[in-house]
Parts: C-alpha cells; structure tokens; sequence
C-alpha cells in the first residue's frame, strides 16, 4: 500500500508523531510511504519526499496536524477520491476525529481492512468578470465573501437558479456545506447540519437587517452571487485561499461532482462528537 503523510510542519510537536506512525507503518507491513516535499525536508526524510502531483497517486493519505492540515489535504489532492484518515494533534479537532490516544489501534484497523469510508459533499466555485471565468475552486468547509477592510460591509445581490433572492449588506455572507455547518457558519448563527445530508446553506454574517434569517435550500441548486459594493470585497475559500474582488464581479457556486473520502475507524456517530467536542446539548439535564 502506497501511504502519504501531510502533516502541519508549524507544529515541531507534531515531528515526534510522524516519525512513530513512520516506524510503526514500517514494521506491520510492506509499504511505500511518502511525505509532501516541504514536510519531508522539515523532517529530514528527503528521501520520502514528493511533489503535490505523485500525492495525489498514493493509496491512503494521514493528515497529521488539525483540521485545517484536513482542509490542506483536500486542497492539495484536488477531489480526488483518496481516502483520508484526519489526525488531531492540535485542539479541537472536529473533522480529524483520532487522537494519539487511539491512532495506533485506528492505523491496525485500516491496515487489516476494517473501516468506514464517509464521504463528504464538495462547493464548486467559479468567478467571473464580465464574460471571462477568472478562476475556480472548490472547497469542503465553507465560501466566504467579505468586505477586506476591517468594519466595512459588504452589498451582495443574490440568486438562486437565476431566481434573485435578495441584497445582502452585511460583514459577509458564508456558503457552506454540511460539513461546514459546525464550523464559520455555526459561529455566524447558522444550523447544524449532519453531513451526510446533501444541501447548500447561506449564512449572513451580522446582516443589517432583522430579517435576514440563515437558509438551507437543494444540493443542485446554483447561487450566483453578484458584488455591488465599491470597496475591495475577498473570497476565502475554507479559511485558507483567498481571492480579491471587484464591483460587478460574479461568483457562481454549486455542488462539487467530486467528494473527500474521510476514513471513520470508529464507531464514534456523529451527534457524539457534537457533544464531545462542541459541548452541544450541554445542560444540567445532560
């Protein structure tokens, strides 16, 4: 089995957990591992070392880090179908579910074949200028469209399969996934959705206005999103990338045709990780 770790290399604490998952990979089994290029020299394992295109070729990807190493990961495989098994050495950990706690009885699961694939709907993100596509993402949390300067808003003007929906003017507007429901969005006053539901949520963050309420509507619906502000608006695509906008510019977002692939190698449902981790529901009576 071809084996790729990323891990979050602004964490050294992380290096003492590569290098056991390195050594215990290597005594149960033939496997080829390898590491992202920048990790591996970090690492001193240059020999380990490959580009972004040879990851994208491996058989089961270890994101070692947080859940923005996760976030990374998808970025860097670009919707292909790798499974991912999500590793939190950092605090919350909501997506990379295994601890170093239980990450070696997760890993001889995998090896020997018992574990669950879920798989997890992607936002599809295309902005336009005039006529021209400028650029395309996709992203697994969240889009989000903001004014760039700080306590500034932002005037959106919205449809949904060409239907307009309304004119936003507020500090941004999120589009998330299930996935994302428990992340910016939930923060943002949004609901929580359980990921395996497969619809779009738009989300207004701190609207200047009583009544612009958070929406869920269709997985196969498309948002077209239209900026009329005349300040310098931003695109932040799962927290990570960003992309400068103009007045007039267009950002048109609908469901991915790829999904991430995240391994469960525990039967840990999802609303108990909602209490464990998000402490929801908590409550005397609890």
């Amino acid at each position: 089995m071809k084996i790729g770790l990323i891990i979050n290399i602004k964490r050294p604490d992380v290096f003492r957990v590569a290098r056991e998952v390195i050594s215990f990979l290597t005594k149960n089994g033939e496997h080829r591992l390898v590491m992202d290029m920048e990790a591996a020299t970090a690492m001193s394992y240059e020999k380990l070392g490959v580009d972004s295109i040879e990851m994208q070729r491996v058989d089961l990807i270890l994101a070692m880090g947080g859940d923005g190493t996760l976030l990374h990961t998808v970025r860097m495989i670009e919707g292909k179908s790798i499974p991912i098994l999500g590793i939190n050495l950092g605090s919350l950990g909501f997506l990379t579910e295994v601890t170093e706690e239980g990450l070696y009885s997760a890993l001889t699961n995998i090896l020997l074949g018992h574990y669950q694939i879920e798989k997890r709907m992607m936002l599809s993100i295309k902005i336009i200028r005039q006529t021209a596509t400028l650029t395309t993402f996709k992203a697994l949390n969240e889009a989000v469209v903001a004014e760039s300067e700080i306590a500034r808003m932002v005037n959106l003007k919205v449809f949904i399969d060409a239907e307009y929906l309304t004119t936003y003017r507020a500090d941004g507007l999120i589009i998330s996934t299930p996935t994302g429901s428990t992340g910016y969005s939930l923060a943002a006053g949004g609901t929580i959705v359980v990921p395996r539901m497969k619809v779009l949520m738009l989300t207004p963050v701190c609207p200047h206005t009583l009544t612009a309420r958070p929406m869920i509507i269709p997985e196969n619906s498309k948002i077209i999103i239209e900026i009329i502000s005349s300040g310098q608006s931003i695109l932040t695509i799962d927290g990570q990338q960003t992309y400068s906008l103009e007045f007039a510019d267009k950002i048109e977002i609908e469901r991915a045709e790829e999904e991430i692939c995240l391994i469960k190698p525990q039967q840990c449902g999802f609303y108990e990780v909602l209490r464990n981790k998000l402490k929801w529901g908590g409550g005397i009576m609890n």
